[in-house]
């Protein structure tokens, strides 16, 4: 560990790479020391500046919406009046032909009308329908707009404003009318909360200061008292002094101890210095009433914490951060130009050794001259050539060695096909042998014995004419030796293909050890199928599936015959076929055997074949 700390273990391009690099940062750290406190001083300015612009660009644009705002209020209550107005003139002398009771249904009815108040006056009949306005104008003016104006504890202090009419039929029936400014003015809300969705969005947040504290807020009218602080934890105090607009981000006023006559009184354009919980802050006040009339202030607070500039100063510092950083990769780029041709050689080396390593033999590094890294070039070349030629050697032996064993194992696997060709011959003369003596013999028990001797020889017989027949001595083709199986009893025992034979399975190579015994049980289980099953059975069917997972080769049998007749059990001790059966499943291929009736005999046998 303590080699890693000493200079003098290096080579002398990592002393020079090493020495560069201390000099830029000690170039880092000066200039870094000399900028970081102006850099801090003159973006708390530019900061100032920049907030005390956009306010003024929000007040601008605050004094449009709500221009706006009004304009769009007075063209629609203007012109709702109109509607009304020209509905009943229009309707004057159908009204006079109306019942009371008529007159009403059509008010009612009527989409401009419904949205007000309306009283029917007659001289025994009088009705009113209520809709948010409870009064009406009791005077002798008709067909002319009355404009009053009510206090109300509305959100933002206003005085709300009644429009009354009244209309007066022939029949001396007084027609009377009261409506709010929101009934006359239902285009408001909707236009309204578009504008303000733009102000909150585009405007009141647009300084890109993450943690500033903007409320909005109207001034209660009749809290006169100018010199105590106007910030208030009491819900109800604070009701009564001041409500926020929901354009805020805060729930209550970002100001601290600051008074009324404070806020009043401060410059627009020069933010308040103060403390609020011990912590430096900077709040500016910005009047966004066009005209102030008896006290109706709306205010916009901005505050932000004298951290928060410290930290915007720190993002400069990052980015000169990121600048000295950048000057520093170009110098270490430089650097590696000006000793390209030594890196170029060492690079040439390490891609040699890899590609070495990697198998090409006859690649070489070509790195020539007189200073270490050519000798260091021109001693692994001369390496690479030695450790060649000794792989060419090596190669041409094991070539040849190659070869003798080759030759040797062709010579077995020719002699192995061989012996199993003749055993197959000698199988297949056994089998004739057999069909001889079965001719000669009458009685139908030893005939019956001979030809299950003969099908099980032939099973065996089959098996040494598929290794015969294989390219390779040690897999059989097991998929293809069961369908020739079932061929050749079907052959025997169903001359008219009456019987309907499925075979689901992949295709499995097993060693002559494996294939041997399963062979034999398949002959037993379909051979016995086709003796006993299928008698009288016009539509006889047999299954067999065999698949294979990593441990077991499962094998299944099933016809749909009458079944075995008795248990499998004392069958299984009694019956020779089924004895042979159990015998080979249990001590050749350590498997298991179960049957099962399922509208027919199904049999299935686990094998053990790990080792496919």
């Amino acid at each position: 560990m303590a080699r890693i700390f000493k200079l003098k273990n290096y080579s002398f391009t990592t002393k020079v790479i090493f020495s560069f690099f201390l000099m830029l940062i000690f170039i880092y750290g000066v200039r870094s020391a000399l900028t970081i406190p102006k850099i801090h001083t003159e973006n708390e300015k530019e900061v100032i500046e920049h907030i005390t612009k956009t306010l003024m660009i929000i007040k601008n644009q605050f004094m449009i919406i709500g221009k706006s705002i009004r304009m769009q209020a007075n063209l629609e209550v203007e012109l709702l009046q109109e509607k009304i107005s020209y509905e009943l003139k229009k309707n004057e002398e159908f009204l006079n032909t109306l019942e009371n009771e008529q007159v009403v249904k059509y008010l009612k009815s009527n989409e401009y009308i419904k949205k007000c108040s309306f009283q029917i006056k007659a001289k025994s009949f009088v009705f009113e329908e209520i809709n948010r306005i409870k009064s009406f104008d009791e005077s002798n003016t008709y067909e002319k707009w009355i404009l009053t104006e009510k206090d109300t504890a509305s959100k933002a202090y206003r005085r709300i404003k009644i429009y009354y009419y009244n209309f007066l039929l022939k029949n001396q029936t007084r027609l009377s009318f009261a409506c709010s400014r929101g009934s006359l003015n239902p285009g408001h809300s909707p236009f309204e909360k578009e504008l303000k969705k733009y102000f909150h969005k585009k405007l009141v947040f647009g300084t890109n200061l993450n943690e500033a504290k903007t409320a909005l807020f109207w001034l209660n009218p009749k809290f006169k008292e100018y010199d105590i602080p106007l910030y208030s934890n009491d819900i109800n105090i604070r009701k009564s002094r001041y409500i926020l607009s929901n354009l805020s981000n805060v729930r209550n006023l970002p100001i601290g101890d600051l008074s009324l006559k404070e806020l009043l009184e401060a410059d627009e354009k020069k933010p308040i210095f103060h403390k609020i919980n011990g912590k430096e802050v900077l709040t500016w006040v910005v009047n966004l009433s066009p005209k102030v009339k008896n006290n109706r202030y709306f205010i916009l607070i901005h505050s932000i914490n004298k951290e928060e500039i410290i930290d915007k100063s720190s993002e400069d510092i990052i980015v000169l951060l990121n600048e000295t950083l950048l000057t520093i990769a170009i110098s270490f780029l430089l650097i590696l130009f000006l000793f390209r041709r030594i890196l170029k050689n060492i690079d040439k080396i390490t891609r040699t050794a890899i590609e070495v390593n990697q198998g090409k033999r006859n690649i070489r590094s070509k790195v020539n001259g007189d200073d270490d890294i050519g000798i260091l070039g021109h001693a692994f070349d001369s390496m690479l050539d030695l450790f060649e030629n000794n792989i060419k050697t090596l190669d041409k032996k094991v070539e040849e060695k190659t070869k003798e064993i080759t030759k040797s194992l062709e010579e077995k696997e020719l002699l192995l096909k061989e012996i199993h060709h003749r055993v197959k011959n000698n199988l297949a003369l056994t089998i004739g042998l057999i069909e001889l003596q079965e001719e000669d013999v009458q009685d139908e028990k030893t005939r019956k014995v001979l030809k299950d001797i003969q099908e099980r020889i032939f099973t065996m017989e089959l098996l040494h004419r598929k290794l015969y027949e294989s390219e390779s001595i040690n897999d059989i083709p097991f998929k293809t030796y069961v369908k020739d199986l079932i061929s050749t009893i079907a052959h025997s025992y169903d001359i008219n293909n009456k019987v309907t034979v499925s075979i689901k399975m992949e295709e499995i190579n097993l060693n002559i050890e494996k294939a041997m015994p399963c062979g034999l049980i398949l002959n037993e289980l379909i051979t016995n199928s086709f003796k006993y099953a299928f008698f009288k059975n016009d539509n006889a069917k047999l299954d067999i599936e065999i698949i294979k997972d990593k441990e077991n080769l499962i094998m299944s049998v099933k016809d749909n015959g009458k079944g075995l007749e008795g248990e499998f059990d004392n069958l299984n001790s009694k019956t020779l076929g089924l004895k042979l059966i159990n015998t080979i499943v249990r001590f050749q291929l350590f498997g298991s055997i179960d049957y099962i009736y399922d509208d027919g005999a199904k049999f299935i046998i686990k094998a053990k074949v790990e080792d496919i």
